[in-house]
Order: C-alpha cells, then structure tokens, then sequence
C-alpha cells in the first residue's frame, strides 16, 4: 500500500454551508498532506459556492489540490465525477466524503490502517467508519453503547436493523437524536475505543456512502463507480461474493439524507455540530449570530411549502 498514491476526494453540489464546516473540520483534524490529490468533485457547483472552493485553494498552496467539474445532478452526473478522478489519477487510493460529512484528528489515520491491515483481502469493496445517522452506523452503535441503546429503546418503538432504509433514515427525529448522542466526535471515539474489542467487521449489503476509501483494484473489478453509486455498490457486492468492512471505534458525523434535509434545517443542528467539534470558528455568543443561520434555512423553504400547499408542486 505505501507504494500507492492517496486520493481525497470531496464531494460538493448546493450546500455551502455544509460544505464551510466540511472544509474546516478537514483542515483542524489535519492529516491533508497525506493526500497526493485533495480533489473537489464540483457538481454543478458556481457563484458564492465556487468562490470559496477557489479562496480555499489559494489560502493553502501547502495542499495539493485539483478540480474536476461537470453539470448538478444525481446518478450518473456524480458517479462520472468520482470515475474521471480515478482516470485521472489512476493506481491508488481513494477516499470519497459528501459535503456534509464531517471529521476528527486521526480519521484518515483509522481508514488508512483498516485498509492496510485488509489490503491482501481480494474480496474486499468498500471501506466506512461508522456514522450516527445511517442505518449500519446506528446498530453498531446501539451494539457497542449500552447507555445509547437504552435511551433509543425508550424513546422510540423501532426494531434495531442496520438497512440502509432503518427508522434512523427515514425519520428526522432519530437521525437528530442519533447524532445529538454523538455529537463530540472526539468523546465519542474515546468511548468507543475503551470498548470496542473487535474493530473491524465484514459484511456486504447496501449502506450509506458519505464516507467510503476504496482502492485502483476494487474499480477496476467492478467496471468504474456504478451509476447509481450506492445503489449499484448494493446489489454488486453481495451478488459477486465481495464484502465490505465497517471501522466501529471511529465515527464521522454526516448531517442529513435528502428524506430528511428539509425538517432537520429548521433545527440548530448544524450550528451545534460546529459549537461541539470547533468552538474556536463559533462567531461570537449571540442569539441573533447563533439562529440567524436557522431562520434563512427556514425562510428559502417557504416558497416551495407553499406551492405545495396550493397544488402547484407535487
């Protein structure tokens, strides 16, 4: 593996303000340098959003950055980005976060060892840390955290399943609790780790892909990112007899899936995750500093609540 190129790829479309705390939770935890390419993936991304990208790149010429740009859209439009990266810099290992993913000192280091231990493992996929919000994320959790499974127990009447489509997908409510119990992704590291005595584990069905590393092997094998990425990783996995590994002492934090965007923007989450992860790039204490992000969440939903309400948007 140490013969082999390191790729960063970061995923960005509309949401610049995830994107800001992104960005800053990626430069604090450090570990950039590791990367022989940090490339953003740009879909469909222009104006205020593509600015920052460029003032990003200016403001630290120490990282090795590239751009791969090409129209907003889902399916095909993001998996062709991810598959011109890899042309682009074929032979190595690559890593692939969304824009609203965000992380911790020693994230890559974790991925990195995961994948060195596995690295003679011909069977192996895709590699992901354990994220709060996801169906496969939450079960470890719950699995490695008896306090955690006792508050989901009596706060919610959900079966424990570790489907990519789990309760935690499907309702905003449990994907903020998911991560509010979470929140500190350091605390939550240490917890895990003073617990967790099994650190990997296999297993090959469909999952959430807002984290994943995977290597130059594994995409040529499965002919390029599929065009439906998460969808087609899904059911090509298990059908060919591959697996992939989850990391289960190692959290990232990821903010919302489009089933839930709308609902968990009128919250503080957002603002919370970046008090909890990065007190020092908090503006200054002050009720207006602090909600003023919600409220112009709140505000560009209107217009679309109340074609909804009138009939005029299905």
């Amino acid at each position: 593996m140490n013969s082999e190129r390191k790729i960063l790829m970061i995923l960005t479309s509309h949401r610049l303000d995830c994107l800001r705390l992104c960005m800053d939770c990626l430069l604090a935890a450090g570990g950039l340098d590791t990367f022989d390419r940090v490339v953003f993936l740009l879909n469909g991304v222009r104006g205020r959003h593509r600015a920052y990208i460029e003032r990003i790149i200016h403001e630290h010429p120490e990282i090795h950055w590239d751009t791969i740009a090409g129209p907003r859209g889902r399916g095909r439009l993001i998996s062709g980005l991810q598959n011109a990266c890899v042309r682009r810099y074929p032979e190595a290992v690559y890593v692939k976060i969304d824009e609203d993913t965000f992380v911790c000192r020693g994230w890559i280091e974790r991925l990195l060892q995961a994948y060195s231990a596995f690295s003679d493992d011909s069977e192996l996929a895709l590699i992901t840390p354990l994220i709060p919000n996801s169906g496969l994320g939450l079960y470890h959790l719950l699995q490695l955290l008896p306090d955690l499974a006792a508050d989901y127990n009596r706060r919610f009447d959900f079966p424990l399943t570790d489907a990519f489509d789990a309760p935690v997908w499907k309702y905003p409510g449990v994907a903020e609790w998911a991560v509010r119990r979470t929140i500190d992704m350091q605390q939550t590291n240490r917890r895990l780790r003073s617990v967790v005595t099994e650190p990997y584990r296999k297993f090959a069905r469909r999952f959430s892909i807002n984290c994943i590393l995977y290597d130059y092997r594994h995409w040529k094998e499965i002919g390029g990112v599929p065009e439906q990425d998460e969808v087609g990783w899904g059911e090509w996995v298990p059908a060919h007899g591959k697996h992939n590994l989850i990391i289960r002492d190692t959290i990232v934090q990821h903010y919302s899936f489009f089933v839930q965007q709308d609902w968990l923007d009128r919250t503080t989450l957002l603002e919370d995750l970046r008090r909890s992860n990065l007190p020092h790039t908090m503006p200054r204490v002050g009720f207006l500093n602090y909600h003023l992000p919600r409220y112009i969440r709140i505000a560009r939903q209107v217009p679309r609540i109340l074609r909804r309400r009138l009939g005029m948007q299905t």
